[in-house]
Parts: structure tokens; sequence; C-alpha cells
């Protein structure tokens, strides 16, 4: 492959760059408003009173590593001047020992997009539609990886969630849990941990994380800056344990 065709698919491949970064992203119409479906800020706080130390995050952690494999809908949505932003989705498959492909879900030239996790442990990723016989291979840090969250996609299973969450603990941060309460945005109850910069009354909450009480996994992510929402995915239509073959983990 040339460079210009190098170019081309890095370019088609801003995959999650290009899904969901502000600047370069078509806006699409929101399926919700979370605003109408999340607590706010206020009562967040007065929800969450009970404290959270590290074991129950280990709990939480145990819990994803007995899955052998799931696959869900992840929905993201960003906010920008007070305005939340619908920057579509993706399928995710994950399989044990961190095997991960996201295929983009949008309306536009991004549909189709696919970074993968191979059982070699190699990271590519190729383009949608015309440009999907154009691969390249992905660096684990890649920008092109990185979502609006914090997070990394390479690093986005539950029990790597868990284990980000389980650092800020260890690092100064305090957590807080509502064990049961009724989300617009899910279906059950949640237990709601709202993560903040540190145990005073007014630190500003930092991410806030929705376990179903049913599943006991993820069903909605919420990231903060400077102690505003920035940022949200929802896991949907989740499936657990269902034999998933490493051959669909390969481009």
């Amino acid at each position: 492959m040339n460079w210009h065709s190098k170019s081309i698919v890095a370019l088609s491949l801003g995959v999650f760059c290009s899904l969901f970064f502000a600047c370069i992203a078509a806006h699409a119409s929101l399926d919700i408003d979370p605003d109408a479906v999340l607590p706010d800020t206020t009562a967040l706080k007065g929800m969450a009173k009970t404290s959270v130390g590290p074991a129950l995050i280990s709990q939480l952690r145990d819990k994803a590593a007995k899955l052998r494999d799931y696959k869900c809908y992840c929905q993201l949505y960003t906010r920008k001047g007070g305005v939340w932003k619908d920057y579509g989705g993706a399928d995710y498959l994950y399989k044990y020992r961190g095997l991960f492909k996201a295929t983009i879900k949008t309306k536009d030239y991004r549909n189709g997009s696919v970074v993968v996790r191979e059982p070699s442990g190699i990271i590519k990723g190729c383009g949608g539609g015309a440009l999907s016989f154009m691969k390249i291979t992905l660096k684990e840090d890649s920008r092109t990886l990185q979502l609006p969250t914090g997070y990394s996609l390479a690093q986005s299973d539950f029990g790597s969630l868990y284990d980000v969450l389980a650092s800020s603990i260890s690092s100064g941060a305090t957590a807080s849990i509502a064990p049961s309460a009724s989300v617009k945005a899910f279906p059950g109850d949640v237990s709601i941990i709202v993560l903040r910069a540190g145990p005073a009354a007014d630190s500003q909450i930092l991410e806030v994380l929705y376990i179903s009480n049913d599943t006991k996994t993820p069903v909605g992510w919420h990231t903060f800056q400077n102690g505003v929402p920035h940022a949200l995915v929802l896991f949907q239509n989740l499936e657990t344990n269902k034999g998933l073959s490493e051959d669909l983990f390969a481009l």
C-alpha cells in the first residue's frame, strides 16, 4: 500500500476519533435527552450517600472477569455549550484475554468502520463501505482510539473500566453509592456510584457509573469535566457468555 493509500485509510479510520470529536463530527438527532432521563448533579450528590471502598469495586471487577464474552450496543452522547449531541454508537464484542471488536453504526461515511484486537494482541482497523479492504495497524495509545469520555477504546471493556475506577480511588478520589434507584434512562433499578475528586462536600463529580441491579453490569457511564456533565455511554442490549468465536475478532 502506498503512502497516499495509507493516508486515505488513516483519514477514513478516524473511527472513534472522527466519530466522537465535536469539531469534525456530523450531529444526529437525539434518541434521548440525557438531561431529561438522568439525575442532575445536585440530585446525584443527595442520592449517593454511602461511601464505597476498593472492596466493592473489586467485587464488580471479579463479576466482570467471570464473563467469558459479551456483546452489546454502545451509544455515545457528548455535551458542549450546554447541549447534548448524539455521536452514534458501535456494536461491541468482547472475549476474555482482552479481545474486542467495535463496528461503527452511523448514518454517514463512517458507518461500518471496524476496530478490533486480534488474538495475537495486535489492534487493527479498517474503513467502512468501499474502504473496508484497506486495513491499518493501530498502536495501543493511538489517538484514534481515544474517546471523549477520557477512556481508550482499547480499554473499554467492563473489567478495564473498573480498574480505572479503582485506580482513581487509590489516587485520592472518593466514591459513594445509591444502592437502588429508579432512573428513567434504564428499564430496571440501578445502583449509582458517584466518583468525586475528594471527600469534601463541594468536591467536583468526576464520573457516575450506573449498574444494573439485575445483571450487576454497567448500563451507563457518565463522565464530567470541571464538575459538568461531558460525555455519556449507554450499554444497551447486553448478551453474555454467547460462546463468541475467536474468528470474529479478526480483520
